[in-house]
């Protein structure tokens, strides 16, 4: 996918952005509608994007009035397991991503989610976008800051890369990576300005010329497997030197996690959290984590893909059926261990109530997607899974409630707002009160005919009405 300039649309969607643009101060919902269904086409223009961002911004504080600021300081840990893949699919979960940020423009895990989209896109434009929105929110987020030079850096912008990471190396002196990454930035910008010859100021200020060299051809490398396993050789060899410097054990887990080595990145997280330095890291409690739910769906996609093949294979579906058993069993027992243990992060009460709803455990459900509901973080979401819950135990008139909140601060005709028009339509259907229920689907037809039996329930309300 390339990233395109606004100049090159249609004319009359210029006119659209245009327009859309004139009317974020005044009407920003109606420059969401607008400006969301153009960056659906196309996704890589980055000045639809940007104006799109802004209108969402400004609905939100026109709609809560100061709540987009309490959203913008809740880190974003703990991403929906609704998001697709990035590696599994990057275009889907780009779109997922700005589905998020419609309803809450300050959640940091859309960002994050858009800008690892992105970047498997090649959208790199947008990827440092992403990662700018984040630093705009959290500038004290040290991994941010490197995702971000490293987008700064993969786009030329280098000046930038170097003004970010010194600023955040002053705050963490000890954190290697930033250092790297100030190096490389230098590195790049000396070689795009042709003096890397004449520059020998410059290099004094490397360990050495080989140093140098390595920086210069690290900086150019992408992330295949060859050169993954070159920076982990090297990382390697670090370590033996510097014992203690976790952010070598993390460099090297990362780039084994990238090769899809998921048992060699758990072995070096583990190590990590093994140093006094890692004993209390949080992050890498949550890595480690993530690594083995990814463990889990790289092997569950391993017997799919055999199943692709051969659909009738009896072994690779008894093992399909295990490994699923065993990633819910595994990916259960984590989220209850992290709200006994971090009872406050509310985004794991939502990840939890959501296992519990799929295992049918309804009340335990309730109970940790109503707490869920503080988060900004994942408060639309936590209130559809709420209403869906009530709508399971027949409680159709809290159910109803719940959906109608989700509807109000759903901004945008998004999939999950389609998804709330039709479960409103169904209480209200449940209930016997056809002419609310019509009334909804009427709205979700408007927008999308082809959503589930919606068109169905029209032509027959129309049938009858009409007979």
């Amino acid at each position: 996918m390339k990233e395109v300039a606004l100049e090159s649309l249609d004319p009359r969607l210029q006119k659209q952005v245009q327009n859309a643009s004139k009317a974020i101060s005044k009407n920003p919902v109606y420059a969401v509608d607008i400006l969301s269904n153009i960056i659906q086409r196309h996704p890589g223009c980055l000045e639809v994007r940007r104006d799109l961002r802004k209108a969402q911004q400004r609905a939100t504080q026109n709609k809560s009035g100061g709540l987009s600021g309490l959203m913008s300081k809740v880190s974003g840990f703990g991403r929906s397991f609704r998001a697709p893949k990035v590696e599994k699919d990057p275009q889907k979960a780009l779109e997922a991503a700005e589905e998020m940020l419609c309803s809450n423009p300050g959640n940091i895990a859309a960002h994050e989610l858009l800008g690892e989209a992105a970047q498997a896109l090649e959208l790199n434009e947008t990827a440092a976008f992403a990662y700018e929105e984040i630093y705009r929110i959290e500038p004290a987020n040290t991994e941010n800051v490197k995702a971000l030079m490293e987008a700064y850096i993969l786009i030329g912008k280098n000046e930038e890369a170097i003004r970010i990471g010194e600023a955040a190396y002053r705050a963490n002196p000890n954190d290697d990576g930033i250092q790297m990454l100030v190096k490389k930035a230098s590195v790049e910008q000396t070689v795009d300005k042709g003096r890397w010859n004449e520059d020998e100021s410059f290099r004094d200020k490397l360990k050495d010329e080989d140093e140098a060299q390595k920086l210069e051809q690290a900086s150019r490398a992408k992330t295949g497997d060859a050169g993954l396993r070159s920076l982990i050789k090297d990382a390697l060899e670090a370590v033996e030197a510097e014992s203690e410097n976790i952010n070598l054990y993390r460099d090297i887990a990362s780039n084994y996690r990238k090769l899809g080595e998921f048992d060699n990145a758990l072995e070096w997280i583990n190590k990590a959290r093994q140093l006094d330095g890692g004993k209390a890291d949080v992050n890498l409690e949550r890595t480690a984590s993530a690594l083995q739910r990814e463990k889990m769906q790289a092997a569950i996609q391993a017997q799919e893909a055999i199943l692709e093949k051969d659909p009738e294979n009896l072994d690779a579906k008894a093992a399909l059926e295990s490994i699923r058993g065993e990633a819910h069993a595994m990916q259960r027992e984590q989220s209850e261990h992290l709200v006994q243990r971090y009872p406050n992060e509310f985004s794991y009460r939502y990840e939890l109530g959501e296992i519990y709803l799929k295992d049918n455990e309804i009340d335990a459900a309730i109970k940790e997607l109503q707490l869920a509901q503080r988060s900004p973080k994942v408060r639309v979401q936590a209130l559809i899974l709420l209403g869906k819950a009530y709508k399971q135990k027949g409680f159709f008139d809290l159910a109803i409630e719940q959906f109608g909140s989700a509807k109000r601060e759903i901004s945008g005709v998004t999939d999950a707002k389609k998804d709330v028009l039709y479960e409103l339509g169904k209480c209200y259907e449940l209930q016997g009160n056809m002419d609310k229920a019509i009334a909804e689907y009427k709205i979700l037809y408007a927008a999308d005919i082809a959503f589930r039996d919606v068109a169905q329930k029209i032509d027959d309300f129309y049938s009858k009405k009409n007979g």
